[in-house]
């Protein structure tokens, strides 16, 4: 038995499902590369602590990193403790009830983070956390 089977003289290809996932793709990459600008997270190592919490709100707090060079890091903007300072008050003018939290690397030296403790305490910012996990 022989099966004749239409033959078609032109084929054509549909581009737009293509061309959807070419946006889609390059959409993603551009996302994902301005996020891994903006993410610092990976040259601090956060030390361990035995007694470690999970904070009941995490959300909303002020962050700020300190890396192994004691440099302290407001997103990607190194500041100074004055510079700090400033942005901590201007901070509390806003928002009364503002909520820090710190990420230092394991290796930073205690004086640093006194001093971000003393700026706080001078600034009335007494909801400060510093960033652990759990042994």
């Amino acid at each position: 038995m022989k099966l004749k089977l239409p033959v078609k003289s032109e084929v054509e290809v549909n581009m737009a499902p293509m061309i959807d996932m070419v946006f889609l793709l390059l959409i993603f990459f551009m996302v994902a590369s301005v996020v891994k600008e903006l993410d610092k997270k990976e040259d601090i190592e956060i030390p361990t602590a035995k007694y470690a919490k999970v904070p009941d709100d995490p959300k909303g707090r002020l962050m700020l990193q300190v890396d192994n060079q004691n440099k302290i890091y407001i997103g990607l903007q190194e500041v100074t403790l004055d510079e700090l300072k400033a942005l901590i008050d201007s901070e509390l003018a806003a928002n009364p009830d503002l909520r820090i939290q710190v990420r230092a690397d394991e290796l930073v030296h205690y004086k640093t983070t006194k001093d971000i403790m003393i700026v706080c305490a001078e600034l009335g910012a007494t909801d400060l956390i510093y960033s652990t996990f759990e042994e």
